[in-house]
């Protein structure tokens, strides 16, 4: 019962935060979640904790939601160290959870979009007081990154919605090309992916190929949980285990293009290192 509660709460709280407006049952239901268990998770924090904020590595939507629907608000904001370091940000009354937010006055965000082909998105670029004057006794890297107008190349890929709200898609130097031109972002897969209980790591592939195909590193504990209460085998090399996965990645890869999608996969037992 408290299971189905939690649940409900979260995925009304989710609901009445991007503007639906709920019926009695799930208004009361909501007001019962939250006394009974999100009341006590804010406690656990000290229960007075009443913002998140968020910056420096992207925060993946469904645990920004998540965090949200237990009563803390979540802001999550955008920069560099060479832009001093704030370039957006989320603040009260203008929120868009896995947005970074608006630009803060005074800087421009403009998006250049020769780097990618998808309409509306591009590298974004920054200019403004806040933009660093070059690196120190480095001419060759100040020319890669600044303009004529001093304006700063993130090396960040975007987009800008209608209401001005950035959103950033993945990094430029991990951007490739399949052979027939269609360029692809792994990060955003990836960490899909990697909210996978079963999921440890992975890696997407495909630079100048005919598709996409992954390396997936199960993680071993919670196949030996699932074995126990499937009467499965753990073992990553068995048509169980090979299953289980292929089910995660369809289930978790829906969002993204076809071309995208990995055609295939490989399950590796060892876990990617430095080396």
């Amino acid at each position: 019962i408290i299971q189905k509660l939690f649940k409900a709460g979260i995925k009304n709280a989710n609901a009445r935060a991007a503007g639906e407006s709920l019926g009695m049952g799930a208004s009361f239901g909501l007001w019962l979640a939250d006394r009974l268990i999100f009341s006590n998770i804010r406690a656990k924090f000290g229960g007075r904790l009443k913002y998140a904020i968020s910056g420096s590595a992207a925060l993946d939507p469904q645990v920004a939601n998540f965090i949200d629907a237990l009563g803390i608000d979540v802001y999550e904001g955008y920069g560099l160290t060479e832009t001093s370091p704030i370039v957006t940000a989320n603040y009260p009354g203008h929120r868009k959870i896995g947005s970074v937010g608006k630009v803060i006055p005074g800087v421009e965000v403009e998006i250049d979009e020769s780097l990618s082909d998808r309409d509306g998105e591009g590298e974004i670029v920054v200019r403004g007081p806040n933009v660093m004057q070059g690196y120190h006794n480095r001419p060759e890297e100040n020319e890669a990154v600044l303009n004529e107008d001093h304006a700063f190349r993130t090396g960040d890929l975007g987009r800008l919605d209608d209401d001005g709200f950035l959103y950033i898609t993945g990094r430029i130097k991990e951007q490739y090309k399949l052979e027939n031109g269609k360029y692809v972002m792994p990060a955003p897969l990836e960490e899909q992916l990697k909210l996978s209980p079963y999921i440890a790591n992975v890696l997407l592939f495909g630079d100048n190929r005919p598709h996409n195909v992954l390396l997936v590193v199960p993680d071993q504990a919670a196949l030996d949980n699932w074995a126990q209460n499937n009467g499965g085998k753990a073992d990553p090399d068995s048509p169980e285990v090979r299953k289980l996965i292929e089910k995660e990645l369809d289930d978790r890869c829906k969002a993204f293009k076809n071309f995208e999608r990995p055609k295939d996969f490989c399950i590796v037992s060892e876990d990617f290192s430095t080396d």
